[in-house]
C-alpha cells in the first residue's frame, strides 16, 4: 500500500483495461479477472441475460465499442453458471508465438484468416462444418459428462475426419480448399449405420450438404449431464482492402459466418439443445457487406443488438462517464480503499482545456471504450508517482500520441472500403486544412492538392468528394453543425454519429473531431461548452 493515500489512488494505480480485450482477462492474475468483472458496464440498451438465455446471438458496433469485452463478460457469466465455453478469434499473419501467447493468457483459440480462398461466392457450408467441428472437439474434451450414444460417437468421428492437421493454423484454408468442389469423399459408416463389415469402410463421394444434414441428424440425440449449456463465442473477423480479391473474400467470410451461426442457432432452438453461438461484428464491416442485405439485416434485427455509448436523452447521463466511474471504483476495490462516490470530482480537475471533465471525456473519446483506454489509460500510466488528479499537465503528455492512435483507429475503419494509399490520400486532404468547412470548400482544396497527387485525382472520379466526406462523418472523423462554429469549433448545434445522429447533410458545416487536431496539424485543442 506504499504511496497510496487513504481516500484516493495515485493515477498510476488506476486500471482502465487493455486496448485489445482479448488480453483483458489474464487467467494467471486473478486481480485482472476481478477488475474486469467488477468494472464491466452493460452498454445502453444491452441486457446480458438476453445473450445468456439465447434471445440474442449477435452484437455489433463501431470499432472499439467493446464488442469483444462484452463477449468475454458473457463468457465469464456463463462459466459462473457452470456452462462449458469456448472463445474463438481470427487474425491475419499472426505468428505461432503470438497465437500461443493469446491461448495461454486468455484461453482464446485464434484461427488464421489469411490465405483462405472462397469459391462460388459462398462459405456457409465451410462455416457450418467449422462450427460443428468445434462442438465435436468440446465433446471429445469433456467425454465424461456427455451421454454415451452411438450417434454422438459417429458425429465426432465424422467431424474430426475432415482435417488432421494443426488445429489452429490451417483449418480454415484446408476446409475452403477441400469443400470448394461441393462434394467430399467419406466412409460409408459415417453416413449409414446399418452398413457393416468391410463395406462400411468404402468411401463414397457425396454433396457437402448431405454431410451437414447427416451431422444434424446425429446431433438430435446429443445429451449431457451437469453443465447448464455450451457457449461458443466468435470474435469479429477482419475486413481489409489490401486488394480487391481479399476484400471480396473477407466480405463473403463475414457475411456467411453470420448466416451459418443463425442457421445453427435455429436448429438448436428447434431441437431444444442448450447450445448457443454468439458473435461480434463491426458496424463498418456490416455496412460494406452489401449482399444479401435483407437476410443480414433480418438476422441482426431479430437476433442482434447494437452497442451504443451515447446518452439516450438530451439530459441523460452519458454511459461512458459511468464506465469511467466503474473502472476507478474497481481499481480502488483491488487496493482495499473506500470506493469513491464522486469519482469525477475527486480524480479530475474542474477545467480541462476549457471543458468540464465529463464534457472533456465525451468530446475526446467519441464515447468509445477503446478511445477511453487510449486516453485515460495511457495518461494514468504516464503520470508521475505523486499525481492523483487528471489535469491538463497529465493529459498534455500523451495528447499527441493519443491523437495519432485515434487517427489509426479511424484509418482502420476507412480500410474497410478504401485501399491503403486511398486512406493516406484522405488524410492528406484533411492535413493542415480547416477545423470546420463546407463541402464546396473542401472539394476545391482536394482538387488543388490533387494536382500533385495521382491517387487524390483518381479518387475524385472513383468516389467523389461528397462520398468521402459522408464516410468520414459516418466513422466520426467529421461532425456537422447547422451554423458556422468559431475557431475553437464552438457550436451548440453539433451533430455526431457517436451522439446517435446518422443523417449526413451535405449543406451543413463540417467539423473535424477535436481529438484529431494534433495529428492533422490543426492547432491546439480548446473547449466548446458542455456535453448535453
Amino acid at each position: 500500500m506504499t504511496g497510496i493515500q487513504r481516500d484516493r489512488l495515485p493515477l498510476r494505480k488506476l486500471r482502465f483495461g487493455n486496448v485489445d480485450a482479448r488480453y483483458e482477462v489474464n487467467t494467471r492474475d486473478p486481480r485482472d479477472v476481478e477488475h474486469f468483472k467488477t468494472s464491466f458496464l452493460e452498454p445502453a440498451g444491452i441486457t446480458i441475460g438476453d445473450f445468456i438465455n439465447g434471445k440474442r446471438f449477435f452484437v455489433y458496433g463501431v470499432k472499439g465499442a467493446g464488442k469483444t469485452a462484452l463477449l468475454r463478460f458473457i463468457q465469464l457469466s456463463a462459466l459462473d453458471q457452470g456452462s462449458i465455453t469456448k472463445f474463438i478469434s481470427f487474425a491475419t499473419e499472426i505468428s505461432d508465438l503470438e497465437r500461443e501467447r493469446i491461448k495461454k493468457l486468455s484461453g482464446i483459440d485464434v484461427y488464421e484468416q489469411d490465405m483462405v480462398e472462397v469459391k462460388n461466392n459462398s462459405a456457409v457450408d465451410v462455416w457450418i462444418i467449422f462450427i460443428l467441428r468445434q462442438i465435436a472437439r468440446i465433446i471429445e474434451e469433456n467425454r465424461s459428462i456427455f451421454t454415451s450414444h452411438r450417434d454422438t460417437t459417429i458425429f465426432c468421428q465424422l467431424m474430426m475426419k475432415f482435417y488432421d492437421g494443426e488445429e489452429n493454423k490451417g483449418l480454415l484454408k484446408w476446409l475452403t480448399d477441400a469443400l470448394k468442389a461441393g462434394k467430399y469423399k467419406i466412409k460409408t459408416k459415417y453416413l449409414d449405420a446399418s452398413i457393416k463389415g468391410t463395406d462400411s469402410e468404402t468411401e463414397r463421394e457425396v454433396p457437402i450438404n448431405f454431410v451437414i444434414d447427416q451431422a444434424f441428424r446425429l446431433l438430435k440425440n446429443l445429451g449431457w449431464e451437469g453443465p447448464r449449456g455450451i457457449y461458443l463465442f466468435f470474435d469479429e473477423l477482419n475486413l481489409s482492402f489490401s486488394s480487391k480479391a481479399t476484400h471480396k473474400r473477407d466480405v463473403i467470410l463475414i457475411r456467411d459466418l453470420l448466416i451459418a451461426i443463425d442457421r445453427l442457432n435455429t436448429f438448436f432452438i428447434e431441437k431444444g439443445k442448450p447450445i448457443f453461438l454468439l458473435a461480434a461484428a463491426r458496424s463498418e464491416v456490416l455496412h460494406a457487406l452489401n449482399a444479401p442485405t435483407h437476410e443480414i439485416n433480418k438476422i441482426l434485427a431479430d437476433r442482434g443488438h447494437e452497442l451504443r455509448w451515447f446518452a439516450r436523452t438530451s439530459g441523460g447521463e452519458w454511459p461512458i462517464i459511468n464506465l469511467v466511474q466503474k473502472k476507478v471504483r474497481a481499481s480502488e476495490r483491488i487496493y482495499g480503499i473506500k470506493q469513491t462516490d464522486d469519482v469525477i470530482g475527486k480524480y479530475f480537475y474542474r477545467d480541462l482545456y476549457d471543458f468540464d471533465p465529463k464534457s472533456f471525456i465525451v468530446e475526446m473519446t467519441w464515447c468509445n471504450p477503446r478511445d477511453l483506454v487510449l486516453l485515460l489509460g495511457d495518461a494514468a500510466i504516464q503520470a508521475q508517482p505523486n499525481e492523483a488528479v487528471f489535469g491538463v499537465a497529465v493529459i498534455e503528455r500523451i495528447l499527441e500520441k493519443y491523437s495519432a492512435a485515434a487517427w489509426l483507429e479511424k484509418a482502420e475503419e476507412l480500410s474497410v472500403e478504401y485501399a491503403p494509399q486511398e486512406v493516406q490520400a484522405i488524410k492528406k486532404g484533411l492535413l493542415g486544412f480547416y477545423r470546420h468547412f463546407k463541402l464546396n470548400t473542401f472539394e476545391q482544396g482536394w482538387r488543388n492538392k490533387a494536382d500533385n497527387d495521382q491517387t487524390m485525382k483518381m479518387m475524385q472520379t472513383k468516389y467523389g468528394v461528397p462520398k468521402i466526406l459522408e464516410d468520414l462523418f459516418r466513422i466520426g472523423v467529421l461532425g456537422q453543425s447547422t451554423r458556422e462554429p468559431d475557431d475553437a469549433a464552438r457550436s451548440f448545434n453539433q451533430h455526431w454519429v457517436y451522439r446517435g445522429d446518422n443523417t449526413f447533410d451535405s449543406s451543413a458545416w463540417l467539423i473535424v473531431h477535436k481529438a484529431l487536431w494534433p495529428e492533422l496539424r490543426l492547432g491546439k485543442i480548446r473547449g466548446s461548452g458542455r456535453a448535453a
